[in-house]
């Protein structure tokens, strides 16, 4: 064990000797006020020198054509790492095919509390309009979306599922999972565009009017959406 730990030590210690120098550079100051950062591949003692630029290029220089050589520690390049954290609300419109008299326009909204860049889970309602059978249903339900990258970027894809309990002409239990587009506007705005499947299941009702069976309605969704 001690073996194990010494040796883990050891790689720890020259690994961060490594990134340090890894952060050192040569810069060459030249007469005409010019300055180049690289690595020296070359230098002839009061004659020349080459340098290597981060980019490949080489350059020489006559050792007269310089006012002086160092060493200097790169800056760090900051990376933004902005993490999106608080409440965010969705409000999307689209439709819902399916067969029969199940088709319908779906108007929803969800409010809840985004984790991070990539994790939201909040609560929603909605209204669900059957044309066809002129009936509606209102969902109330849970929305648990993922952003498969960074949502600080201008495009990012992500998932969602949503489930819940369905009130109105159509009670019963309510589902959608899907994929989608976030095409971001702001810093918290944003367009969506999602394609996905919508359940919802419902009593079925003969003429006598008592509840006799239970069955379901499945659909392919388009909708589109904003958030904030």
């Amino acid at each position: 064990m001690k073996t194990i730990i010494a040796v883990f030590f050891s790689f720890f210690v020259v690994s961060s000797f490594c990134y340090a120098q890894d952060k050192i550079v040569d810069v060459v100051y030249l007469k005409n006020g010019s300055m180049i950062r690289g690595q020296i591949i070359e230098q002839r003692p009061n004659q020349s020198l080459k340098i290597k630029t981060s980019d490949g290029s080489i350059f020489a220089y006559d050792i007269t054509e310089v006012e002086k050589m160092t060493k200097e520690q790169l800056t760090p390049v900051v990376v933004d790492k902005k993490i999106m954290r608080g409440y965010k609300g969705f409000v999307t419109f689209g439709h819902t095919s399916s067969g029969g008299d199940a088709g319908r326009l779906e108007l929803n909204t969800t409010h809840g509390y985004q984790f991070n860049n990539h994790i939201f889970l909040g609560g929603g309602v909605g209204y669900h309009y059957y044309n066809k059978a002129e009936t509606y249903a209102i969902p109330l339900f849970i929305h648990f979306r993922v952003n498969f990258v960074n949502i600080n970027k201008k495009v990012t894809p992500f998932g969602y599922l949503k489930t819940g309990y369905s009130q109105g002409d159509l009670e019963g239990e309510y589902a959608s999972i899907g994929i989608g587009l976030r095409f971001g506007i702001s810093e918290r705005k944003a367009l969506n565009l999602t394609i996905g499947s919508s359940y919802q299941d419902y009593d079925y009702s003969y003429s006598m009017g008592h509840y006799d069976e239970v069955t379901d309605t499945n659909g392919f969704s388009i909708k589109f959406g904003f958030e904030f």
